[in-house]
């Protein structure tokens, strides 16, 4: 019924000026633009929606495909005579570039209507014999909010005109002539181009895109809109529609802390980005803790990247392997998962998930933006650069991160396989998620060093001032990031010694660091500074190098620990020496026993007809054990451990049955364990 009276209230507008050239509106589900006044229908291309808006229905475009392509309007760009256009907008983000609500171009003549990447109404108009003229406003749109917005051509000059007051204008120079062409466009750009700020974004490829928002009511009179007039524009308004609407929030799992485990599910964003995707269901992987509302997620809208989720809903990556620069990138940029944008080479698959750990598989491939070429691929004979990481966790909300990077040039530079990224929701900036006091480093004896952004004092764009070196402490291994939240992201490096530099080379509009080029966003582009807090964006803060763990004619492996905790920087030492020198231990009931990095786990060989097995571990200040894993392979029936809050996992593969045990141990003394087998 709502939209009904609202459909009715614009008609009514409409047909009480009798000065009205064409009124369009919104049919068969945002798949037909009507004009209602000549009866004319135009199929909607791209991927559309209908939407309530605040005088009635509106087309959703999806700010990529959406297009629409009535028959031109001779009073546009035939004469000099007066006109205005008006219509309902509401942007879900600033566009790339600038785009038109109205574009149309005939031999007598231009007129361009529009936004641009700041969020300012745009107006160019030329006619033969006449000088063209072009002006921006001073005001900008706000995203996610309704707003009405008018041009009015009269006398050579133009006026623009956001929810019916006159807003002031800048004159600017009028573009280059367009062709010659016979076409009206109306929210989507005529040609590709370049994303602004042109000169700070990388590679230069012009790209084409329509509005990403809503738009309704669009009507031409044959006249300029007065003071009244503008009014009556909003008359008919249901003004709820005229508050602004939450950002869409980076997915999650929304039912908080539970049993340990990883879960293949679906993640949704909005509707409209979720509609476009080309991923079956339960195509994503959520990892849940019992401690907290804390999850490590593997989601297509950031390409599989995995991301430690923090209590509150902080994003937190460590980033994955990148080859970049020619001639092991084929077109000289960044050969990433993150230039993957339609997920083409990645791919996400729980290997094991039990009480005790969990086990995450992600594959992809090193491609770049603009072709999805791949990384150390000469001819389209050869391999390139394939990815495997095994993710092995633990309910401690700790991981091992085992890198795989396949290439036929393993021991070549210009490759890395870790970036210190905080993920950002749309809505916020890089201090709204991070402390200025961003960055700790620590070493194994426990002592640390913290260091600090300083605050942003410039205007516009400016080169962060963060820091570059982490000088001032001996031997740093661990890594812990002040987010705003108490769980906080750490890294342990895998063997050392290891070397940690900052993250400071491009102009922004934070203290940090800060791209919208992804998470989510669609556009060829590999680094696209953000301008606003309008989109989900990222920013980082270090790279940490370190040894591989291993290294052969086609394959190197690197090791991280990574995780979330409550722990200081400083606290963290006793958990990075209990992986990276491990306490001896012992076996009773078994052939051998040996610690392996990858899996964090003491892998006991040879119990394949024992009823019981003993471990007994020498764990001292600088060999601590804290929270130990065992694993058994060729186990036979179940298993029992006499320790509070200690969890089995039966994994049954191919090659036979496999304990796992998760045992919650903090010691620095003599431990034993007794693991029993039942039927």
């Amino acid at each position: 019924m709502l939209r009904r009276l609202g459909l009715l209230a614009s008609i009514l507008i409409g047909s009480a000026d009798a000065a009205t050239l064409a009124h369009y509106n919104v049919a068969e589900s945002g798949r037909v633009w009507v004009d209602e006044i000549s009866g004319e229908r135009t199929s909607v291309t791209g991927l559309v929606s209908e939407k309530p808006g605040p005088v009635g229905p509106a087309l959703q475009f999806d700010g990529i495909s959406t297009v629409i392509t009535p028959r031109p309007i001779p009073r546009l760009t035939e004469t000099d005579e007066p006109w205005s256009l008006s219509c309902w907008i509401k942007l879900d983000a600033w566009p790339w570039n600038e785009t038109p609500i109205v574009d149309q171009t005939t031999p007598a003549g231009r007129l361009f209507f529009g936004v641009d990447a700041l969020g300012h109404l745009v107006a160019e108009h030329r006619v033969s014999g006449h000088q063209p003229v072009r002006v921006v406003s001073s005001a900008q749109i706000p995203p996610r909010m309704w707003a009405s917005v008018a041009v009015s051509y009269s006398h050579g000059g133009l006026s623009l005109a956001v929810n019916g007051k006159s807003v002031p204008g800048e004159l600017s120079p009028p573009g280059e002539p367009t062709p010659t062409e016979t076409s009206l466009l109306i929210g989507h750009t005529r040609t590709a181009q370049l994303p602004y700020p042109s000169n700070a974004i990388h590679p230069l490829l012009p790209i084409r895109f329509s509005l990403e928002g809503a738009l309704a009511d669009l009507t031409v009179r044959d006249h300029s809109l007065h003071t009244a007039e503008l009014k009556k524009l909003m008359s008919g308004a249901d003004r709820s529609f005229l508050r602004p609407a939450p950002p869409p929030a980076l997915p999650r799992w929304s039912g908080g802390p539970g049993a340990f485990g990883a879960f293949h599910t679906t993640l949704r964003y909005e509707s409209t980005w979720d509609s476009a995707r080309r991923v079956a269901p339960d195509s994503d992987v959520v990892v849940r803790f019992p401690q907290a509302p804390i999850q490590l997620v593997f989601w297509q809208g950031a390409n599989y990247i995995p991301a430690w989720v923090t209590e509150n809903g902080r994003w937190y990556s460590d980033e994955f392997m990148e080859i970049y620069g020619k001639p092991r990138c084929p077109d000289g940029e960044d050969c990433e998962p993150m230039s993957d944008k339609q997920v083409r080479y990645s791919h996400v698959e729980i290997l094991e998930s039990t009480p005790a750990r969990a086990v995450v598989h992600w594959r992809y491939a090193l491609s770049e933006v603009e072709n999805q070429k791949l990384a150390d691929a000469a001819t389209p004979a050869d391999w390139g650069a394939w990815a495997d990481e095994y993710w092995t966790v633990y309910p401690d909300a700790t991981a091992v991160r085992r890198q795989v990077l396949w290439t036929d040039h393993p021991g070549r530079e210009s490759s890395e396989f870790q970036e210190s990224i905080v993920i950002i929701p749309a809505g916020e900036s890089p201090e709204d998620n991070l402390h200025l006091d961003a960055l700790t480093l620590a070493n194994l004896n426990g002592e640390s060093r913290t260091y600090t952004w300083p605050a942003r004092t410039a205007t516009g764009f400016a080169k962060p001032r963060g820091v570059e070196k982490f000088e001032g402490l001996e031997a740093p291994m661990i890594q812990w990031i002040n987010l705003r939240s108490q769980w906080k992201p750490f890294q342990v490096a895998g063997g050392g010694p290891a070397r940690f530099e900052g993250i400071n080379w491009e102009p922004s509009m934070s203290a940090f660091e800060w791209w919208n080029h992804w998470p989510v966003a669609q556009i060829r582009s590999s680094g696209r500074p953000a301008l606003t807090s309008d989109r989900p964006s990222h920013t980082s803060l270090s790279h940490i190098y370190w040894p591989v763990a291993s290294q052969d004619a086609q394959r190197m492996t690197r090791l991280l620990l990574t995780g979330l905790t409550l722990e200081r920087a400083d606290q963290i030492a006793p958990r990075a020496r209990a992986w990276l020198a491990p306490a001896p231990a012992r076996v009773t009931g078994a052939a051998a026993v040996r610690f392996e990095p990858s899996e964090r786990a003491y892998v006991i060989e040879g119990a394949t007809d024992a009823g019981s097995v003993r471990i007994d571990i020498d764990a001292d200040e600088e060999h601590p054990l804290v929270n130990p894993a065992f694993v058994v392979p060729h186990w036979r029936g179940g298993a029992r451990v006499e320790l509070e809050g200690a969890q089995v996992g039966i994994v049954d593969r191919l090659e036979g049955r496999q304990l796992v045990v998760y045992a919650p141990i903090t010691a620095t003394h003599r431990v034993s364990l007794v693991l029993t087998r039942t039927e």
